[in-house]
């Protein structure tokens, strides 16, 4: 872990993701096992040493953590794995309760994409056994973790569970937090890949509990749509209260899941993130991701010194500013002052930037750094950027 929290934070990055997920060897669980089976009352120190030891070193290295308390996948029977089989919240894995006091399988084999477990449904179905469990734990974490002020909280990965069982989850979180006299970032990763299905209105609906948003899965959606699709988020966003950040704590470099990364296609979503004016872009482990290599690396080092050339926060997303719509060209933009391109294919377009003159600085990812400048004049406002050379480039326009 420090290795990683080290090579990370040396080339510019400042965003992790902690899953409290138990599924892969060498994990722990949360609770402490006795006689073969575990009770839910009673906290593995181990656990709980490892997680503060995470948010502590990253902290050290002003590292953002974004822990997701639930993850859907430790609740089901994929294959020979059979992860919900041991997991400690199965009945046949406790001391605490059992298949006939709570609404919980023993056997559980749908990928919860399909049909979600009973066990992110215990708010709809009134399962005051299992929920007095599950409060306790998400009590646990908060109790851990509120005293960290580099920690974003994220209830699910991939979850398609009903509104309900978010909900539910969003006001405690906040009910715990108040209590305790902090005042928590939260939002949550719904599962579908289209950023216009019904469950993503559930955060974007709320803006009093979803403080943040998080728009991973989209990340499975390649070129326009994946772009296009952020840009109707970011719209959407608008009419519910106002801006708020959109976080990618996982980008996919697979075109679909199961595959191996692709990593020209992993670092594609990662600028068209940052060029949809994203808050957050992470390489996803692999192997859908190419996680924290010399290639990502190599492009996080890019980013920050290419955002850092600029002022970010006062650029826009502006793709009608391009007006070549069939050529892959994305803009960020201070109208009148700044214009920034990211350029995957070193295609040649036209800027519509509504002044007559730019000095324009052309920068290499792969040496990140600034390669030339030239002076553009354009006697009606449209300039005619052309690249160095084919190949992805990124340019910055600017009138001083």
């Amino acid at each position: 872990m420090m290795r990683n929290l080290e090579a990370l934070a040396e080339c510019g990055g400042n965003y992790i993701r902690c899953t409290l997920s138990c599924r892969d060897p060498g994990n722990l669980w949360p609770f402490a096992m006795v006689d073969g089976r575990y009770d839910l009352d009673r906290f593995d120190a181990r656990f709980w040493g490892r997680l503060r030891s995470c948010l502590r070193e990253a902290r050290k290295r002003d590292i953002i953590v974004q822990v997701e308390l639930w993850d859907p996948h430790d609740f089901w029977d994929r294959g020979d794995a059979k992860i919900w089989s041991r997991n400690p919240w199965n009945p046949a894995m406790n001391v605490n309760y059992t298949a006939e006091n709570t609404r919980l399988k023993e056997r559980w084999d749908i990928h919860p994409s399909t049909q979600p477990t009973p066990f992110f449904l215990s708010p709809v179905l009134k399962d005051d056994v299992l929920l007095s469990y599950q409060e306790k734990f998400v009590v646990k974490v908060l109790e851990e973790t509120l005293d960290f002020p580099n920690v974003l909280y994220c209830i699910d990965n991939e979850v398609r569970a009903p509104p309900e069982w978010t909900l539910y989850w969003a006001r405690l979180v906040h009910r715990v937090a108040r209590e305790h006299g902090v005042e928590v970032q939260l939002t949550e990763m719904w599962d579908p890949w289209d950023l216009r299905h019904e469950l993503h209105s559930v955060t974007y609906a709320h803006p009093e509990l979803f403080t943040f948003t998080e728009v991973s899965q989209n990340n499975w959606n390649s070129g326009r749509t994946h772009y296009e699709r952020l840009i109707w988020f970011r719209n959407t966003l608008m009419k519910y209260g106002g801006p708020r950040p959109m976080n990618n704590v996982k980008i996919y470099g697979a075109p679909e899941p199961r595959k191996q990364a692709i990593p020209e296609l992993n670092v594609d979503r990662f600028w068209k993130c940052i060029f949809a004016g994203c808050a957050s872009a992470r390489f996803h482990r692999p192997p859908t991701g190419i996680g924290l290599t010399e290639t990502s690396r190599r492009t996080i080092k890019a980013a920050r010194t290419f955002t850092s050339s600029f002022n970010l926060f006062n650029c826009e997303p502006r793709p009608d500013l391009i007006e070549d719509a069939e050529r892959e060209a994305y803009c960020l933009a201070e109208p009148g002052e700044t214009y920034a391109l990211y350029l995957p294919r070193g295609s040649r377009v036209k800027l519509r930037a509504g002044i007559s003159k730019v000095k324009t600085m052309w920068f290499n990812v792969e040496k990140c750094r600034f390669t030339g400048t030239e002076t553009l004049v354009s006697e009606d406002y449209v300039f005619r950027i052309k690249p160095p050379s084919r190949g992805l480039w990124l340019a910055l326009l600017s009138t001083s």
